[in-house]
C-alpha cells in the first residue's frame, strides 16, 4: 500500500462562495487519487499565503494555523500507526476517520485526550492536562460537547469541591477544561459557543507558601537516617540543596556535571530553567555560607547521581517520612525547599531584585509574594536564628 501524501489545499477550483470566502482543505493523496478533508476553516483569498501555505492577516492567524499543523500531524500519525501494525490504510479507511463518528459518544474527551497527544507543548504541561481529562473521567462516564455549559462548568466545580479539592487547584482545572473548550471552537466540533463557558470564573484562594525556619533545617540536617531509613538520605540532600539554592525540582533534576562551572577557583552552578527558559547563576560557595556546596561535595565521585532523584512524588513521600523523623510540624514537600531559600534570603536583608536573579523569576511581582507574608515577629526570629 503507497503512503499517503498530506498537503494544504486553498480554493483549488477559483471558485469563491458567495460570501467571498473558501474553505481551507486537507488534500490526500494517493496513487494518483486524492479526497478533500474540510477544517471549516473559511477565508479571503488575500488572507492565504499559496507560497508557505499558511494564513495571513487574519486576527486568529496564529491559533488556526497551529490547528492546521495539528490536522496535519493527526492524520499523519493516524496513518504511521496503521503502518506500524502491519495494516496500512486507503483513502476510503481515512475518509471514516475523518468523520464525527471517529470520537464515539465520549466526543469530548477523546477529543481533549487526541490533542494533548498532538499539541505542541512541553511534557509536564502535558500531564497536567491528562490530569484534568481523569478528572473528567470520573465526573462523568460520557461527555459529549453539546454537554458542554455553564451548569455543566457549575456541577463539576461543585464536584470538586465535595472531594476537597483545594480552591487553586479547582480553578486550574477549570482553567483547563475552557483552553479544551476553546480548541474545540477553533476546530467547528462547537458550531453554537456557548460563551458562559468562555467566561466561567472560580474563585482563587490567597497562596500559602509553607517554609521552614532555621531551627527546623537545622533538625533536618542532623535528623540520624541511619540503619533502615539510609535509603531517605538522598531525597533528603536533594531537598535541602535546593533549600540553599531555591531550585525547583525540575531544574535539580536537568543539572549534569557540566552544570558546575569554576570561576575564579570559586564553584558556581550555571542553568537554564526548564519552566521559565531563563538562565541562572549561582555562586555556591557564597549562598548560605556555602552549605549547597557541602552537599555536592558529598557526591564528587558522581555527581550526574545526585540530580537524578526519584519522581517528585515519590520524593515528596519521602520528605514526610523524614520530617517525622525529624520532628518538626510544618507541612514539606520537595517545592517548600524554593519558598524556604527565597523567604530566608529577603528576611536577611537580600535586595529583592537579587532574590529575583537567584530564583530566575521572569518577573519581580512573583518574588514580591513572599514580602508579606510574614508577621513582624517571626521577621525578627529569622534574623536572630540566621544572621
Amino acid at each position: 500500500m503507497k503512503k499517503i501524501r498530506f498537503k494544504l489545499s486553498f480554493n483549488k477550483k477559483k471558485v469563491i462562495n458567495v460570501s467571498k470566502t473558501e474553505e481551507v482543505k486537507i488534500k490526500a493523496e494517493q496513487f494518483s487519487k486524492s479526497i478533500y478533508i474540510p477544517t471549516n476553516i473559511f477565508l479571503h483569498e488575500w488572507q492565504w499565503d499559496e507560497n508557505t501555505s499558511e494564513i495571513i492577516n487574519h486576527p486568529n492567524s496564529e491559533p488556526l494555523n497551529r490547528f492546521l499543523q495539528e490536522e496535519l500531524i493527526r492524520l499523519e500519525w493516524y496513518e504511521l500507526q496503521h503502518w506500524k501494525n502491519g495494516n496500512p490504510i486507503s483513502l476510503e479507511n481515512l475518509e471514516l476517520f475523518t468523520g464525527t463518528e471517529k470520537f464515539g459518544n465520549n466526543c469530548f474527551i477523546e477529543f481533549c485526550k487526541e490533542y494533548v497527544d498532538i499539541c505542541n507543548k512541553k511534557e509536564s504541561t502535558k500531564n497536567n492536562l491528562r490530569t484534568t481529562i481523569k478528572i473528567l473521567e470520573k465526573y462523568k462516564e460520557n461527555i459529549n460537547v453539546e454537554d458542554l455549559n455553564y451548569e455543566f462548568m457549575l456541577k463539576l466545580e461543585n464536584f470538586l469541591v465535595c472531594r476537597n479539592y483545594k480552591i487553586n487547584t479547582i480553578a486550574k482545572h477549570i482553567k483547563h477544561i475552557k483552553s479544551f473548550y476553546n480548541e474545540a471552537v477553533i476546530r467547528s466540533m462547537i458550531k453554537y459557543p456557548d460563551d458562559n463557558v468562555r467566561r466561567y470564573k472560580t474563585k482563587h484562594g490567597s497562596y500559602k507558601y509553607s517554609f521552614l525556619m532555621p531551627e527546623e533545617l537545622l533538625k533536618l540536617e542532623n535528623v540520624n537516617l541511619e540503619s533502615r531509613h539510609t535509603k531517605l538520605q538522598h531525597s533528603l540532600d536533594a531537598f535541602l540543596f535546593c533549600c540553599y539554592t531555591g531550585l525547583r525540582y525540575s531544574d535539580f533534576k536537568s543539572l549534569t556535571t557540566d552544570s558546575i562551572v569554576e570561576i575564579e577557583n570559586n564553584k558556581w552552578i550555571i542553568y537554564k530553567s526548564v519552566k521559565t527558559n531563563v538562565e541562572t547563576k549561582l555562586p555556591l560557595y557564597l549562598l548560605f555560607h556555602g552549605k549547597a556546596l557541602s552537599i555536592l561535595n558529598k557526591y564528587s565521585n558522581d555527581i550526574d547521581s545526585f540530580f537524578n532523584i526519584k519522581t517528585n512524588s515519590l520524593v515528596d513521600k519521602e520528605l514526610i517520612a523524614i520530617k517525622k523523623l525529624s520532628g518538626i510540624k510544618t507541612h514539606i514537600s520537595f517545592h517548600t525547599a524554593r519558598h524556604t531559600n527565597a523567604t530566608l534570603l529577603i528576611y536577611n536583608g537580600i535586595n529583592i531584585t537579587t532574590v529575583q536573579k537567584l530564583l530566575g523569576h521572569k518577573s519581580i511581582k512573583t518574588t514580591q509574594h513572599y514580602i508579606d507574608i510574614l508577621p513582624e515577629g517571626i521577621i525578627n526570629d529569622l534574623k536572630k536564628g540566621f544572621g
